[in-house]
This record gives C-alpha cells, sequence and structure tokens, in this order.
C-alpha cells in the first residue's frame, strides 16, 4: 500500500499561510493532490500532518484532511480489487468521482429514468425486467466490481436461472449499453465487454406454415371459442396479415389507415412504414374501426402475457404443438411473404420497417433450409 503524506508547500501567500497537499508515490510516479487548506508554519505540526489548535473549524480542517487520505486509499484499494492498472490519470479519474457516486444499479436505473420517453414500451419494460436480474444478483453492485470475471460469473446465472442462450445475448447487449454509458461518464475505468464476449446464437424463429395458418383461419370461422379466446385469434391473424409486432399493433390508430395501406412509425426503430393491406387485414380493420373515425384501432386487449397464453390454447385446439406466441404472427407474415414473393428480401425489409437488411436475412435462412429440403425429392431418381 502508498505511504500517503500531507505536506505544507515552502511558498508561502502574505498572510504566511502556505497550502496544504498529499503526496503518494504510484508507480515511481509522484503523485499530489492540493487540499485547498492553507496553514501557517506556526500551525502546522509536521511531524503529525496535522494542524495544531482546538475548536470547531481545526477539527473540521483536520477532519478534511483525513477524507482525503481515506479516499485515497479507498481508490487504491477498489483499483486494486478489481484488477486496474493504475497510473496518473487513471488514478485522478476515479479520485474525481462524486463521493455520493451511486452504485451501477442506481446509475442505470436513473439512465433508464431519463430514457422513458425515448424509448419504445416494450423495449422501456424489457430493461427494466433486465435490469432487476441484475439488482436480484447483486443489490449493490459497485462500479469497480464489474470486471470481466463478473461477467462470466453473471452469464453463468443467468443460465442456471433458465434462461435460454438468445435471452442471454439479449440481457448481455442491454448490460453493455449501460456499462459503456458508466465508462464515458468516468466511473468505469476499463471496459470489461474488450476482453468478454458473449455468443450470439441464431434466433429460434417460430412461425406459421400455410397449412398452419389455414387451420386457424378456419378455427376462426367457426366461431367455435368462446369470445376472450375469438378476440385473441382475431389479434393474432391481424398482427400476421399485417406484419406488426404486437406492440405495434396495440398503437395503431384509425387514422394511420389510408385506403389500402397502414402508415405507421415502428417504435422499435422509429421507421415509417407503409404497410399494403390484404383482403383479410381490411375485414379485420373494418371490424375494429365500426363508425369511429379516429383513435386507437383495436380496444381492449387483454395482457401480452395473457394472449400468449391463450394462444398456446388455441393452436393446441387445432394440433399446433409449436411453442407459438404473439411474436409468432410476424415471423409468420414474413416467412410466408418471402416465399410467395420469390425471395423480395429489399421489399420485405421496407414493410417489416428493418433498420438494415441484415436484419430481414434470418427469413432468407429459414426458407434456405427449405429450398435444400426441397432439392432431395430427386433423391429417389439416383443411379
Amino acid at each position: 500500500m502508498a505511504i500517503i503524506s500531507i505536506k505544507r508547500r515552502s511558498e508561502e501567500r502574505r498572510d504566511g499561510s502556505a497550502g496544504l497537499y498529499a503526496v503518494f508515490h504510484l508507480n515511481r510516479e509522484k503523485v499530489r493532490i492540493p487540499l485547498n487548506l492553507y496553514v501557517t508554519a506556526c500551525d502546522w505540526d509536521a511531524e503529525a500532518e496535522k494542524i495544531k489548535g482546538r475548536g470547531s473549524l481545526v477539527h473540521d480542517q483536520n477532519l478534511i484532511i483525513e477524507n482525503v487520505r481515506s479516499k485515497i486509499n479507498d481508490v487504491l484499494v477498489r483499483a486494486r480489487l478489481a484488477g486496474i492498472s493504475l497510473n496518473k490519470e487513471v488514478f485522478f479519474t476515479l479520485y474525481r468521482q462524486p463521493n455520493n457516486a451511486r452504485s451501477f444499479i442506481d446509475f442505470a436505473q436513473h439512465r433508464l429514468k431519463q430514457s422513458r420517453r425515448a424509448l419504445a414500451c416494450n423495449t422501456w419494460r424489457q430493461h427494466k425486467s433486465i435490469l432487476k436480474k441484475i439488482e436480484d444478483y447483486r443489490p449493490e453492485l459497485q462500479f469497480f466490481e464489474i470486471t470481466p470475471e463478473f461477467l462470466k460469473l453473471y452469464t453463468a446465472y443467468l443460465r442456471r436461472m433458465g434462461n435460454g442462450n438468445a435471452t442471454i445475448w439479449k440481457n448481455m447487449a442491454v448490460l453493455r449499453g449501460y456499462i459503456l454509458a458508466a465508462v464515458r461518464a468516468g466511473f468505469i475505468i476499463n471496459n470489461p465487454f474488450e476482453v468478454f464476449r458473449v455468443k450470439r446464437s441464431s434466433p429460434n424463429i417460430i412461425y406459421l406454415t400455410e397449412d398452419e395458418l389455414k387451420r386457424l383461419v378456419d378455427l376462426f370461422r367457426s366461431n367455435e371459442l368462446d369470445a376472450k379466446e375469438q378476440d385473441v385469434l382475431r389479434f393474432f391473424l391481424f398482427m400476421v396479415f399485417t406484419s406488426l409486432h404486437i406492440g405495434d399493433a396495440r398503437a395503431v390508430k384509425i387514422e394511420h389507415i389510408h385506403h389500402d395501406e397502414l402508415h405507421y412509425v415502428r417504435q422499435k426503430t422509429r421507421i415509417k412504414v407503409s404497410v399494403p393491406l390484404s383482403d383479410p387485414a381490411q375485414k379485420l380493420i373494418h371490424y375494429y374501426k365500426g363508425n369511429r373515425k379516429n383513435g386507437l384501432l383495436i380496444l381492449g386487449l387483454p395482457s401480452d402475457q395473457q394472449i400468449n397464453r391463450t394462444l398456446k390454447t388455441i393452436c393446441n385446439r387445432v394440433e399446433i404443438s409449436k411453442q407459438v406466441s404473439a411474436k409468432a404472427a410476424r415471423h409468420t407474415f414474413a416467412t410466408l411473404y418471402y416465399k410467395k414473393n420469390k425471395g423480395d428480401l429489399a421489399t420485405l425489409s421496407n414493410i417489416l420497417g428493418h433498420s438494415s437488411l441484415a436484419m430481414t436475412m434470418v427469413y432468407a435462412h429459414i426458407n434456405q433450409e427449405n429450398r435444400n429440403q426441397g432439392i432431395h425429392v430427386f433423391d429417389t431418381l439416383a443411379w
């Protein structure tokens, strides 16, 4: 541990006082920290390294000296525990952080609160849930504790809690954003993600085939479901026929519909999207709209969780064993559109409101599997 001394400068002011400073060596480099305290030679006890005398003023000044010494030690200890290689510049970055620096959890939650209006509702809820997981794992997580080793242990914790690879990747991607913000704010020196990597797994895209979709449409037309199930299936089909994510579908307004197109701004990417409306989509819109001229198109929907639970029950009725959720509607639209339009990836990307063509490529991969399977029809003709 470095030896920290408190010294009085030799240069005196007109009143005979001189400034105090803390000094220690860091890797053989001298580090000085001014205390903004001034004392005369007769009031300074160089051996005890404190100001002579009694009274509240002297007591407070000596308390400042001890607080500076304590803060220097605290920075050195935290850096050692976090594996941070200290030089003069890094030390001062850590030292100048405010004494009331919050924990990482408080810092991240504060940033999330500030971003409330900028984030889509579903994204905001997702970030809130991810930060809650971190808080449950380490309630008072300090900045200096966030190291590559911590990320490794936290990833293992998420896996033990039953999270799949895709969920873990998303959790770590969100965490990475808040850590980068802490780095920019000077709370973290070394970005642990420069060393630690989470491999992104291929997304598990669940979609319905044409036959499976037809089974659901036939079930909807039969009116065999109770009112709540019928409402959920109607909403699911609306998302299938319009390509909308559940959050965007909930937010559609009557004013967004112009003749045979739906115009909206996608919540996730903030991209303006125009979706051509098929006949079944227009019939569902006519049902939802009724005689109203404005306002939300679809009213009285249950929660996302309830919708997903009900969808599983509905799918079981028509012997669809896939883990169908609201996400499957958008994936179904994209997969069937791509298949029917002979791989028109650019148009599909525009309809989906993707920010890049790379995001849409997943549907090309799905159909690549079908393409490879289809070619084996000729295997029986081999000689």
